[in-house]
């Protein structure tokens, strides 16, 4: 099988890295599987001979001019960049037309597709994500869902996948990536790969978001994050608050469904799930005292929301960091 990285000018160091050592680590591996799993051969794709990654490294690329077929797989990393306007000018770029237009041409060949982080922006510009369920980094969000509305947005999701097309998270996400694409043609192969890097698994991306960072997108979820933060404790009613915004809450639920993809409710309860989640880790406080401070009368309520999200509160406490 043949798997192709796809490398632009400004190529994320971590992304690219991790994913070829995923990659060849299945390489490597292939013969102590015993399930038959087919060989494998790992390509460094470009528009040239060559890339400049985000870090200034030079890493050789295969022309995809000179490819006389396409990969069974073909796999975009992230750019390196934390810009939306300067991801969506590379996008625009029509020295990055070649890209879109190969990805297109892989899936209406049947080729498989994948990406992660910034580099889902590639196969959704490029029409491959139109109808299907989909993740990208939880920061881009917004501008994603903006941009790509007939796209199946589940942000939280660290791995997403359908017939053919595979798509991940932020930046760590690359290495699920990896194992993601070696797992669905070999669970064997994969097993070895997860035990041979220490990869484990993770739940999910949401306990990892940052509300205030994605309301920021847009000025009236940036002004009602604000409001709700400074008001945590106390009871919140989003009628009062989008009039207190100068708004109405007809106009608050659909903003904040088209920029965030969720209610106003959803958003109030990930602020102070984002709260409870920061003060289970730099304090002593107790789960009861956790909860009254981000405005839950109940305990039984933070709790529900936390194993909601896949986690505990005592997994979020165990796992801070050791003070000392």
């Amino acid at each position: 099988m043949d798997v192709g990285l796809i490398a632009i000018d400004g190529v994320a160091d971590f992304g690219l890295c991790a994913l070829l050592e995923v990659l060849s680590t299945a390489v490597s591996l292939r013969s102590e599987t015993d399930d038959g799993a087919e060989p494998w051969t790992v390509t460094q794709l470009g528009l040239g001979s060559e890339v400049l990654t985000g870090f200034g490294h030079r890493a050789p690329t295969t022309p995809i001019a000179s490819l006389s077929r396409l990969p069974d797989v073909l796999v975009v990393p992230a750019v390196s960049t934390r810009q939306a306007t300067e991801l969506i000018e590379i996008l625009s770029s029509s020295q990055n037309r070649p890209i879109l237009e190969l990805l297109s041409q892989a899936r209406s060949q049947q080729a498989e597709v994948a990406a992660a982080c910034t580099g889902t922006f590639f196969l959704a510009e490029a029409g491959v994500l139109d109808g299907e369920m989909a993740t990208t980094s939880w920061w881009l969000a917004p501008i994603f869902r903006r941009r790509y509305p007939k796209v199946d947005l589940q942000e939280g999701l660290i791995l997403s996948q359908s017939q053919g097309v595979t798509t991940a998270g932020a930046a760590f996400s690359h290495i699920d990536l990896g194992l993601a694409i070696i797992r669905s043609h070999s669970p064997e192969l994969a097993e070895l790969v997860d035990r041979y890097l220490l990869i484990g698994s993770k739940a999910s991306q949401a306990a990892f978001a940052i509300p205030a960072v994605m309301a920021g997108y847009d000025p009236l979820t940036s002004a009602f994050e604000r409001w709700v933060r400074e008001h945590l404790a106390q009871p919140i009613q989003v009628a009062s608050v989008a009039k207190h915004l100068g708004v109405s809450e007809r106009t608050l639920q659909r903003t904040t469904a088209e920029v965030l993809g969720m209610s106003p409710v959803e958003l109030i309860n990930a602020i102070r799930l984002d709260k409870a989640t920061q003060l289970l880790r730099t304090t002593n406080l107790t789960a009861t005292e956790i909860a009254t401070r981000v405005g839950y009368l109940n305990v039984s309520t933070l709790r529900g929301l936390f194993h909601r999200r896949g986690t505990t509160m005592s997994e979020l406490r165990r796992s801070a960091p050791k003070r000392i």
